[in-house]
């Protein structure tokens, strides 16, 4: 993916960290009985390990294609939840599963644009007017232009989604971390919080989604 090389391996560097936390948060979580969680972990591991590989090499098609089919599988499976838990819930139920199932589908659309195959390079202009700082390469035609548009357009409308998206994160993490501190306060402190340790609390798992977005936001910008 294009972009400086001192932001790129920086996020990469974030994304393979997280990853490794989603791993061992699902082996500790089967280790203590923890009963529900682990789509969202290993959703997450999928996302991480793919975002990092897409910050420093280059996804041919079908490694793109192989991915996109990869992270497919969790898109489909949290829009079922979305659903299962609108029918049950309400409108308000289901906002979890609509945040995972939104940076399920941007990291889709980013394979998909990674795996389409290598156009001309837009050099000219109607009138054959050459671009500054752009090879040569013929007329830019009607649908290299539209499909740009459309790239940047879509890329666009995720960047607002996952904005919105990491801003409620934050403010979860915020009241977890407060609650976090303020818990040995109270009399009668959550027992199930501390005996899942640090690596199953909620803060760290908030912060990771928090990273992944932001992560997810700077690939967009590069391709919008």
């Amino acid at each position: 993916m294009s972009g400086p090389i001192w932001l790129n391996w920086p996020f990469a560097g974030v994304m393979v960290i997280f990853a490794l936390y989603h791993g061992v948060r699902l082996i500790t979580a089967g280790q203590r009985g923890r009963p529900n969680g682990y789509d969202i972990d290993l959703a997450h591991l999928l996302m991480c390990t793919a975002m990092a590989a897409m910050l420093v090499m280059t996804f041919g098609a079908h490694l793109a294609t192989a991915w996109a089919v990869v992270v497919g599988v969790p898109t489909l499976w949290f829009i079922l939840r979305a659903v299962m838990a609108l029918v049950s819930g309400g409108a308000k139920a289901m906002m979890a599963p609509v945040q995972q199932v939104l940076m399920c589908a941007a990291m889709l659309f980013m394979l998909v644009v990674a795996g389409r195959p290598a156009s001309a390079p837009l050099s000219t202009v109607s009138g054959g007017m050459n671009m500054p700082g752009m090879a040569v390469g013929g007329p830019v035609s009607h649908d290299m232009v539209t499909s740009t548009s459309s790239v940047a357009v879509t890329s666009l409308v995720f960047v607002g989604l996952l904005g919105l998206v990491a801003a409620l994160h934050a403010r979860q993490l915020r009241a977890a971390v407060t609650s976090h501190v303020a818990w040995p306060l109270n009399r009668r402190p959550d027992v199930r919080q501390r005996s899942g340790g640090l690596l199953l609390a909620p803060g760290l798992s908030l912060g990771s989604q928090l990273a992944m977005s932001a992560t997810m936001i700077y690939m967009l910008v590069l391709l919008a």
